[in-house]
Protein backbone atom coordinates (compact mmCIF):
# COMPACT_ATOMS: atom_id res chain seq x y z
CA UNK A 1 0.00 0.00 0.00
CA UNK A 2 1.51 3.29 -1.12
CA UNK A 3 1.51 6.14 1.38
CA UNK A 4 -0.47 9.31 0.80
CA UNK A 5 -1.28 12.09 3.23
CA UNK A 6 -5.02 11.35 3.07
CA UNK A 7 -4.29 8.33 5.27
CA UNK A 8 -3.44 10.65 8.17
CA UNK A 9 -6.78 12.45 8.43
CA UNK A 10 -8.40 10.23 11.06
CA UNK A 11 -5.68 7.98 12.44
CA UNK A 12 -6.79 5.57 15.19
CA UNK A 13 -4.08 4.30 17.56
CA UNK A 14 -4.86 1.48 19.99
CA UNK A 15 -3.55 -1.51 21.91
CA UNK A 16 -5.07 -3.96 24.36
CA UNK A 17 -3.93 -1.74 27.25
CA UNK A 18 -6.24 1.02 26.04
CA UNK A 19 -9.42 -1.04 26.28
CA UNK A 20 -11.74 -1.38 29.26
CA UNK A 21 -13.62 -4.58 28.57
CA UNK A 22 -14.24 -3.72 24.92
CA UNK A 23 -13.95 -6.25 22.13
CA UNK A 24 -10.92 -5.01 20.16
CA UNK A 25 -11.96 -6.50 16.85
CA UNK A 26 -15.51 -5.16 17.02
CA UNK A 27 -14.19 -1.76 18.06
CA UNK A 28 -11.86 -1.66 15.06
CA UNK A 29 -14.62 -2.79 12.72
CA UNK A 30 -16.92 -0.04 14.00
CA UNK A 31 -14.13 2.53 13.71
CA UNK A 32 -13.45 1.55 10.10
CA UNK A 33 -17.16 1.60 9.33
CA UNK A 34 -17.24 5.11 10.81
CA UNK A 35 -14.47 6.31 8.48
CA UNK A 36 -11.03 6.12 10.11
CA UNK A 37 -8.29 6.48 7.50
CA UNK A 38 -5.51 4.47 9.22
CA UNK A 39 -5.01 2.18 12.20
CA UNK A 40 -1.89 1.79 14.33
CA UNK A 41 -1.50 -1.31 16.49
CA UNK A 42 0.29 0.04 19.56
CA UNK A 43 0.33 -2.78 22.11
CA UNK A 44 2.82 -1.95 24.84
CA UNK A 45 3.07 -0.27 28.23
CA UNK A 46 0.66 -2.02 30.58
CA UNK A 47 -0.33 -4.66 28.01
CA UNK A 48 -0.35 -8.15 29.52
CA UNK A 49 -0.27 -10.01 26.22
CA UNK A 50 2.48 -12.51 25.50
CA UNK A 51 4.43 -12.15 22.25
CA UNK A 52 2.39 -14.96 20.71
CA UNK A 53 -0.91 -13.46 21.83
CA UNK A 54 0.14 -10.09 20.45
CA UNK A 55 1.03 -11.69 17.11
CA UNK A 56 -2.28 -13.55 16.91
CA UNK A 57 -4.28 -10.43 17.81
CA UNK A 58 -2.27 -8.45 15.29
CA UNK A 59 -3.11 -10.96 12.56
CA UNK A 60 -6.82 -10.61 13.24
CA UNK A 61 -6.68 -6.81 13.33
CA UNK A 62 -4.55 -6.72 10.18
CA UNK A 63 -7.05 -8.87 8.34
CA UNK A 64 -9.89 -6.55 9.33
CA UNK A 65 -7.94 -3.55 8.02
CA UNK A 66 -6.88 -5.34 4.87
CA UNK A 67 -10.42 -6.37 4.01
CA UNK A 68 -11.45 -2.70 4.12
CA UNK A 69 -8.25 -1.34 2.53
CA UNK A 70 -7.35 0.66 5.65
CA UNK A 71 -3.60 1.01 6.33
CA UNK A 72 -2.43 -1.27 9.15
CA UNK A 73 0.58 0.21 10.95
CA UNK A 74 2.59 -1.33 13.79
CA UNK A 75 4.13 0.78 16.52
CA UNK A 76 7.86 0.43 17.22
CA UNK A 77 8.29 -3.35 16.80
CA UNK A 78 10.12 -4.15 13.54
CA UNK A 79 9.98 -7.89 14.08
CA UNK A 80 6.22 -7.80 14.64
CA UNK A 81 5.66 -5.48 11.68
CA UNK A 82 7.57 -7.87 9.42
CA UNK A 83 5.76 -10.95 10.72
CA UNK A 84 2.43 -9.26 10.11
CA UNK A 85 3.45 -7.88 6.70
CA UNK A 86 2.19 -4.55 7.98
CA UNK A 87 1.56 -1.64 5.64
CA UNK A 88 3.69 0.57 7.83
CA UNK A 89 5.65 1.04 11.03
CA UNK A 90 5.75 4.01 13.38
CA UNK A 91 8.69 4.69 15.67
CA UNK A 92 9.39 7.25 18.38
CA UNK A 93 12.55 9.09 19.26
CA UNK A 94 13.15 6.63 22.12
CA UNK A 95 12.14 3.50 20.21
CA UNK A 96 14.18 1.44 17.76
CA UNK A 97 16.63 3.64 15.88
CA UNK A 98 15.12 4.90 12.63
CA UNK A 99 18.09 3.76 10.53
CA UNK A 100 17.69 0.24 11.92
CA UNK A 101 14.00 0.33 11.06
CA UNK A 102 14.74 1.41 7.50
CA UNK A 103 17.38 -1.30 7.09
CA UNK A 104 15.18 -4.10 8.41
CA UNK A 105 11.84 -3.38 6.75
CA UNK A 106 10.57 -3.77 3.22
CA UNK A 107 11.07 -0.75 0.94
CA UNK A 108 7.30 -0.86 0.42
CA UNK A 109 6.55 -0.37 4.12
CA UNK A 110 5.58 3.20 4.98
CA UNK A 111 7.43 4.75 7.91
CA UNK A 112 6.24 7.29 10.45
CA UNK A 113 8.46 9.00 13.00
CA UNK A 114 7.48 10.82 16.18
CA UNK A 115 8.97 14.26 16.74
CA UNK A 116 8.69 16.91 19.42
CA UNK A 117 11.27 19.52 18.41
CA UNK A 118 12.43 21.50 15.40
CA UNK A 119 15.86 19.87 15.63
CA UNK A 120 14.23 16.45 15.28
CA UNK A 121 12.38 17.71 12.19
CA UNK A 122 15.65 18.94 10.65
CA UNK A 123 17.21 15.51 11.17
CA UNK A 124 14.12 13.76 9.78
CA UNK A 125 14.25 15.96 6.66
CA UNK A 126 17.55 14.32 5.76
CA UNK A 127 16.18 10.75 5.95
CA UNK A 128 14.65 9.77 2.63
CA UNK A 129 12.32 6.96 3.66
CA UNK A 130 10.28 8.78 6.28
CA UNK A 131 6.75 9.29 4.96
CA UNK A 132 5.19 11.31 7.75
CA UNK A 133 5.82 12.84 11.17
CA UNK A 134 3.69 12.21 14.24
CA UNK A 135 3.94 15.42 16.27
CA UNK A 136 2.95 15.42 19.90
CA UNK A 137 1.68 15.38 22.42
CA UNK A 138 0.17 18.69 21.38
CA UNK A 139 -2.06 18.87 24.45
CA UNK A 140 -1.90 17.10 27.84
CA UNK A 141 -2.72 13.40 27.53
CA UNK A 142 -3.39 10.52 29.90
CA UNK A 143 -3.09 7.85 27.21
CA UNK A 144 0.71 7.60 27.43
CA UNK A 145 2.17 7.56 30.95
CA UNK A 146 5.64 8.20 29.52
CA UNK A 147 4.57 11.11 27.31
CA UNK A 148 6.80 14.16 27.14
CA UNK A 149 5.46 17.60 28.08
CA UNK A 150 2.82 19.02 25.70
CA UNK A 151 4.27 20.84 22.69
CA UNK A 152 1.49 23.33 22.14
CA UNK A 153 0.16 24.79 18.90
CA UNK A 154 2.93 27.32 18.23
CA UNK A 155 5.58 24.62 17.99
CA UNK A 156 3.26 22.47 15.87
CA UNK A 157 2.98 25.38 13.47
CA UNK A 158 6.76 25.84 13.30
CA UNK A 159 7.34 22.11 12.77
CA UNK A 160 4.68 21.92 10.05
CA UNK A 161 6.37 24.71 8.12
CA UNK A 162 9.81 23.13 8.53
CA UNK A 163 8.92 19.51 7.73
CA UNK A 164 9.35 18.08 4.24
CA UNK A 165 6.70 15.44 4.95
CA UNK A 166 3.13 15.79 6.25
CA UNK A 167 2.46 15.98 9.97
CA UNK A 168 -0.27 14.23 11.93
CA UNK A 169 -0.95 15.64 15.40
CA UNK A 170 -1.43 13.45 18.48
CA UNK A 171 -2.02 13.94 22.18
CA UNK A 172 -5.08 15.23 23.98
CA UNK A 173 -7.20 15.32 20.83
CA UNK A 174 -10.75 16.56 21.45
CA UNK A 175 -13.56 17.77 19.21
CA UNK A 176 -12.95 21.27 20.56
CA UNK A 177 -9.30 21.47 19.44
CA UNK A 178 -9.40 19.73 16.06
CA UNK A 179 -9.68 22.92 14.02
CA UNK A 180 -6.71 24.48 15.81
CA UNK A 181 -4.58 21.51 14.73
CA UNK A 182 -5.54 22.01 11.09
CA UNK A 183 -4.99 25.75 11.34
CA UNK A 184 -1.45 25.11 12.59
CA UNK A 185 -0.39 22.81 9.78
CA UNK A 186 -1.46 19.28 10.73
CA UNK A 187 -3.02 17.26 7.90
CA UNK A 188 -4.82 14.98 10.34
CA UNK A 189 -5.28 13.86 13.92
CA UNK A 190 -4.15 10.66 15.62
CA UNK A 191 -6.17 9.61 18.64
CA UNK A 192 -6.84 6.88 21.17
CA UNK A 193 -9.49 7.96 23.69
CA UNK A 194 -11.50 9.86 21.08
CA UNK A 195 -12.68 6.38 20.10
CA UNK A 196 -12.00 4.12 23.07
CA UNK A 197 -13.93 6.43 25.40
CA UNK A 198 -16.57 7.53 22.92
CA UNK A 199 -20.29 6.97 23.38
CA UNK A 200 -20.77 7.51 19.64
CA UNK A 201 -17.80 6.38 17.54
CA UNK A 202 -19.42 7.35 14.26
CA UNK A 203 -19.97 10.92 15.46
CA UNK A 204 -16.45 11.13 16.90
CA UNK A 205 -14.82 10.10 13.62
CA UNK A 206 -17.13 12.38 11.67
CA UNK A 207 -15.99 15.30 13.83
CA UNK A 208 -12.41 14.63 12.72
CA UNK A 209 -13.25 14.15 9.05
CA UNK A 210 -15.38 17.31 8.97
CA UNK A 211 -12.29 19.30 9.91
CA UNK A 212 -9.66 17.55 7.78
CA UNK A 213 -11.67 16.61 4.68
Amino acid sequence: MKFNSEMLKAYFVCGSQDLDGQDFEKLLEKSIESGITAFQFRDKGSSTLTSQERLELGERLRDICRSEKVPFIVDDDVELANKLSADGIHVGQKDEQIKKVIAETSPDMMIGLSAQTLDQIKIANKIKRIDYIGAGPIFPTTSKPDAVDPMGLSLLNDMSHASKVPIVAIGGILKSNLRSLRDNGAVGAAFITLITQSDDIEASVKDVLNVFD
